[in-house]
């Protein structure tokens, strides 16, 4: 659990992946120099209980550097990733051995809430590891703080690389490598939409189109599932590919959900500005 200036939410996050997390299991915290009281509110859930261990950093260094320093401490067999600002719900853990049996990597939806906490249920939408580097082409469709996974299958110390977006960067270099990432059905996460989230940030969209490593991982993983070089093909040639390797994909309801996220208003988030390919610059 990366944490900065969370004093306000980490207590209702601990409390909550505590109470869902296995017996055996522990909370690993990284204060990444917060200026508040987000230590001393970790320190006395330390103090209460072994499950809660705090990792102090000296600067900040953000969450993805805190990530890989926190799986750099972690020797157990699985980890999970938890955001300070978010609810674990009560089911998170149950079954995880067997959802980890066909999968190095396991997702799951997020109920979303705000300041008011009224909640958003999503619709159902699961995605076997055959599915997945289809899905990834078109967007990111799993949470980061769902995560739990084989500690084996990721990169180790240094498996977070800088730049914005960096778990999606992570999840195509994963899956373009031979890790099965599955995304099960049911919530398992509560999501805490606030105004100083990184995302609601002004110019967040192109700052993760500039970040060259996802670009990168975005056209290994397209040569790995489709093939080809798509980096001078446009969006809808893209789409036309994908849908065609949808049709080729045995299980039914992953052909559902694939091709509900390539025809979201929200798919191939890096092929426009920069992402774009030259045929579209013309057009336009």
């Amino acid at each position: 659990m990366p944490a900065w200036n969370a004093e306000r939410t980490i207590t209702t996050a601990l409390r909550s992946t505590l109470s869902a997390m296995p017996s055996d299991a522990e909370v690993l915290v990284y204060d990444d120099a917060s200026t508040d009281g987000t230590r001393r509110v970790v320190e006395r859930f330390a103090d209460r209980s072994r499950r809660v261990s705090l990792i102090e950093g000296a600067t900040n260094v953000g969450a993805g550097e805190a990530r890989n320093r926190l799986l750099a401490r972690s020797d157990s067999e699985f980890v999970a990733a938890m955001d300070a600002d978010d609810v674990c719900l009560p089911n998170r853990f149950l079954g995880h051995r067997r959802q980890l049996s066909d999968a190095d990597i396991v997702f799951a939806p997020i109920a979303r809430f705000g300041q008011t906490w009224r909640v958003h249920i999503p619709r159902p939408a699961s995605l076997s590891p055959a599915a997945m580097p289809l899905a990834l082409l078109a967007l990111n469709p799993v949470p980061q703080s769902t995560m739990i996974a084989r500690r084996d299958s990721l990169d180790g110390a240094a498996t977070y690389r800088p730049g914005h977006a960096e778990d999606y960067e992570l999840w195509m270099r994963l899956a373009a490598s031979g890790v099965r990432i599955s995304f099960t059905s049911v919530p398992t996460v509560a999501y805490r939409h606030h105004p100083e989230q990184a995302t609601s940030q002004p110019g967040y969209a192109g700052q993760v189109r500039d970040n060259r490593d996802l670009a990168a991982s975005y056209l290994a993983l397209a040569e790995s599932v489709l093939g080809v070089d798509v980096g001078d093909t446009s969006t809808d040639e893209l789409r036309a590919r994908l849908e065609r390797h949808i049709d080729d994909v045995t299980s039914r309801r992953d052909r559902s959900h694939l091709r509900r996220l390539v025809r979201s208003p929200w798919s191939f988030p890096l092929r426009t500005a920069r992402g774009a390919s030259s045929q579209e610059s013309d057009r336009q």
